[in-house]
């Protein structure tokens, strides 16, 4: 309150016909960065016919536009990073990208380097052979499911981020997640990682012009149309190509 009523003071005493007085309310008010305040400064600083006057408000008004930097610099290094309309990500939704992409690459390096991804792959592709050679395709498939079932439970972690914990967590996503497999080939990391960042990426540029509900709608549309086209998707693998 006693702040409130300074400033009313102060931006009467820009009013006075002593230049000290306006002095000394200038001072005060460039202190504050009230919208009212710039205005009445920046008129001041343009319309004033004394020049000490102009000049103070001129120098009040270069110190609140640096204090508002200041603030909108601070507020991007708080909540995270902004381009306008254009972009915005929190450093929440920055922190489960890089999460998403550890676990990805993760997930590879466990394909493609370890004994069990040997063992995957190697079922994956022919499983009557793989088994004649020795692989325990039993073991390896129940393997396969904690792998599967831990890295669900990842993405669970990340999806608590933005959203409550509950039973139903995660439903909305059973059918993005469905569509993405399918479009970049089922068993294929690279191309479940290319399918969904493509997919999620051109949902949410229509969205701004269709809407949401209609831009979800012309993405199962364009799947349903590309897999008539391509039935193993973008990255099928050899395996499964041959055989069919």
């Amino acid at each position: 309150m006693r702040a409130a009523l300074e400033l009313a003071i102060a931006l009467d005493d820009l009013n006075a016909e002593a230049t000290d007085t306006r002095l000394v309310a200038i001072s005060v008010l460039g202190s504050s960065l009230e919208p009212q305040v710039r205005n009445r400064l920046a008129t001041l600083a343009g319309q004033g016919k004394d020049p000490t006057v102009v000049v103070a408000a001129r120098q009040a008004l270069s110190e609140i536009e640096l204090r508002l930097r200041l603030n909108a610099g601070a507020e991007t290094l708080f909540f995270g990073l902004s381009l306008g309309s254009v972009l915005a990500l929190t450093y929440s939704r920055i922190a489960i990208l890089v999460f998403a992409i550890l676990v990805f690459f993760g997930l590879l390096l466990i394909l493609k380097r370890t004994t069990l991804g040997l063992q995957v792959r190697a079922l994956s592709r022919n499983r009557a052979m793989a088994r004649a050679m020795g692989v325990r395709s039993a073991r390896v498939d129940a393997l396969a499911f904690g792998l599967g079932a831990g890295t669900a439970g990842l993405a669970g972690v990340a999806l608590s981020q933005l959203t409550n914990v509950g039973p139903n967590m995660g439903q909305a996503y059973i059918i993005d997640s469905f569509m993405v497999v399918v479009f970049g080939g089922i068993g294929n990391l690279w191309g479940t990682f290319i399918g969904g960042l493509t997919l999620g990426v051109a949902n949410k540029f229509m969205e701004p012009w269709v809407g949401t509900v209609l831009a979800k709608i012309l993405v199962l549309v364009f799947i349903i149309l590309f897999i008539q086209r391509r039935p193993q998707g973008l990255f099928p693998q050899r395996g499964r190509t041959l055989e069919t």
